[in-house]
């Protein structure tokens, strides 16, 4: 009887020997990077390496000077920027309702998506609905666009420093989501706990390359100390 043939994830999003310059400074040369199906991706590398840069080309919010960038057909990608935009007059509710619903849905759709709306608002600690976004503390806005990002269905969710002006409980809260999230993940983050438990391949930006571990931060940490010990043995 023949053996069943493993399942292999298929890459989504292929990003492929891109080039980028920002002000005669070059942040990428001839870089790879890829998405698979349900994989959770944390970007790490020293400030000024362009992991920002590398989440704007994936989500299709920038181009490469060269390269390419290829989804696969119906990928729908969300991203959550560094800085989230706001409309100071908009409430919290009206905020995350207007980014979410379309106009093709339904009254029933749009109770129901109101209804989870608030609910995972509660959940953020963000009680009172009613209050314009231009009132509210840089942790009550982050956890504003997190939930406003995580209620609108997508593929690929695309993070850049989700964990910052968040308190223990809201980072204990999105890590347990995303460890749970059916679909793609890829993030940014200095929190190295946190990228340990919630990703499972690291790519490091250095050097204008994005290179691939598979693993959580730890692992990356011991390949990286592998690696480096192999060069300086082949060295001596």
């Amino acid at each position: 009887m023949r053996g069943r043939r493993k399942y292999e994830k298929m890459n989504i999003i292929n990003v492929e020997n891109i080039t980028k310059s920002y002000t005669g400074r070059k942040l990428f040369s001839k870089a790879s990077f890829y998405v698979q199906e349900n994989e959770k991706i944390g970007i790490i590398g020293i400030n000024g390496t362009g992991k920002s840069t590398l989440l704007k080309i994936v989500a299709g919010d920038e181009e490469p000077d060269e390269g390419t960038v290829t989804t696969a057909n119906h990928i729908v990608i969300n991203y959550l920027p560094q800085n989230p935009e706001f409309d100071p007059d908009e409430t919290a509710l009206e905020h995350v309702m207007s980014r979410v619903v379309t106009s093709q849905l339904d009254e029933d759709m749009r109770w129901s998506i109101e209804s989870d709306a608030k609910s995972l608002l509660m959940k953020l600690d963000i009680t009172d609905m009613t209050q314009k976004t231009g009132e509210l503390s840089g942790g009550q806005r982050k956890r504003l666009a997190l939930a406003t990002v995580v209620l609108k269905p997508c593929d690929v969710l695309i993070l850049d420093e989700p964990t910052n002006h968040l308190d223990v409980t809201t980072i204990e809260w999105l890590e347990g989501y995303l460890k749970s999230y059916p679909k793609a993940v890829v993030v940014v983050s200095h929190d190295r706990m946190f990228l340990d438990n919630v990703v499972d391949v690291v790519y490091e930006i250095e050097y204008g390359t994005a290179r691939r571990y598979p693993g959580n931060y730890t692992n990356f940490i011991a390949r990286k100390k592998e690696n480096y010990d192999k060069q300086m043995k082949d060295h001596i």
